[in-house]
């Protein structure tokens, strides 16, 4: 017994040993190397190819992804150019996505910082309060917090609808209501979205670490609620687009998305004081979701899959889907003891290790795997979706978050 504990202790520790060193030499240098010091931001999109497009518009999301990255990397490494770089993204966000006269950040601007879809989306404004209470964190004397206040009121102003009990997602320039075109599908019955819902708990909950504000922890309790009230499926995943009623109008399981829920929501829970009730039945609704991902959600192999409906799997492999697999499982291991979660979060850690990590000089990792685990990147030619190393979508927040996250938790006891 004692030598089977070493075994996996020393397992542990080299684990800890190759994400940091991975971290420190490849991953955040790769995306200091995406800043773009002619018109500010980071660039929007190197190709497979690693060829940079100076050009290639940059998204709201994303801009505020690398400010929350630099900002987070500066926090917890304390390296002097993490703290440049998230000065960078800072001023970019306040001087290009911001919008002076009707508020909130813009949802695409071009190369130079000019607006090209003005729209508001709360999904967008979410990750800008996320970098932006973050970055409070390392420059209190910046205007940051005040730029993340304002976006709250924006929100809880346009979006909330006391009706439905839901947040409204997507708006035009003047924060006027409009029919759905990004993050969810195409169905026009969809009104909310837990992928919103869950990123806007996500950035309610960093910005109470630094604003404990009570009328903000109330809305962070409320969206608990609604995890519990109409995401969650009592089956142990969480339903993905609803109609105005909060019916659930498109099948099937978002793998990736559940695992990402069950950590971010024992997150939520262990930095606000919230109800002991709700704490309870929240506790008990992620370690359903953990449960449930691991039941249904791996393949034979141990990678996570991408989606699922009945007994129709999406096989494809995802680079966001997996990292979040790590961290959801390892933390499911944290809570409950059950060494199954923590064998199969250090088993995906060596599958990235060996397909996803992308070891030429100047890359990070890879986008997507097909149902046969090869590279979809390589398979353009064969018609496929167009793949790169960074783009709108694919950026710094779930991989460097993945390792900082990792290296923290093997650290722990």
């Amino acid at each position: 017994m004692i030598e089977k504990l070493f075994h996996i202790r020393r397992k542990t520790m080299q684990t800890k040993e190759v994400l940091k060193n991975q971290l420190l030499a490849k991953v955040l240098p790769f995306w200091l190397s995406q800043q773009d010091n002619t018109n500010g931001g980071f660039y929007g999109k190197l190709s497979i190819d690693l060829e940079t497009d100076p050009l290639a518009p940059k998204g709201g999301v994303m801009m505020s992804r690398f400010l929350w990255t630099f900002s987070h990397s500066y926090n917890v490494l304390k390296e002097p150019e993490y703290k440049l770089a998230a000065d960078h993204a800072y001023h970019f966000m306040t001087e290009a996505l911001w919008d002076n006269k009707y508020g909130g950040i813009y949802w695409l601007v071009d190369a130079e910082g000019k607006p090209l879809n003005p729209i508001k989306h709360v999904y967008a404004q979410s990750f800008a309060i996320y970098g932006l209470s973050e970055y409070a964190k390392i420059d209190p004397a910046s205007d940051a917090l005040e730029y993340a206040k304002k976006l709250y009121n924006l929100i809880e102003e346009n979006a909330y609808n006391p009706s439905t009990l839901g947040y409204e997602e997507e708006f035009d320039q003047k924060w006027k209501q409009k029919s759905l075109s990004q993050v969810a599908s195409q169905n026009p019955e969809v009104r909310y979205t837990t992928n919103t819902h869950l990123h806007l708990l996500e950035a309610y909950t960093n910005l109470y670490t630094i604003w404990p504000n009570e009328a903000l922890l109330k809305k962070i309790q409320h969206l608990l609620t609604l995890f519990i009230t109409h995401i969650f499926h009592p089956a142990g995943y969480c339903q993905q687009e609803f109609d105005q009623n909060w019916t659930s109008i498109i099948s099937g399981v978002s793998y990736g998305h559940d695992i990402e829920t069950a950590w971010l929501l024992d997150e939520t829970l262990d930095c606000c004081k919230v109800d002991e009730d709700l704490d309870k039945t929240v506790r008990k609704m992620t370690s359903e979701l953990a449960a449930y991902c691991y039941e249904k959600g791996l393949d034979e192999n141990g990678w996570m899959v991408n989606h699922g409906d009945g007994p129709r799997l999406d096989k494809t492999k995802v680079w966001w889907v997996e990292a979040e697999a790590v961290i959801g499982f390892y933390h499911a291991f944290q809570q409950s003891g059950n060494s199954n979660y923590r064998n199969a979060a250090l088993n995906l850690v060596q599958l990235i290790q060996q397909k996803f990590v992308d070891h030429r000089p100047g890359s990070e990792w890879y986008s997507r795997l097909d149902e046969d685990n090869q590279l979809l990147s390589v398979l353009r030619k064969n018609g496929t979706t167009e793949e790169n190393i960074s783009d709108s979508w694919k950026g710094p927040y779930h991989t460097v978050r993945f390792y900082v996250e990792m290296i923290k938790r093997l650290e722990e006891k």
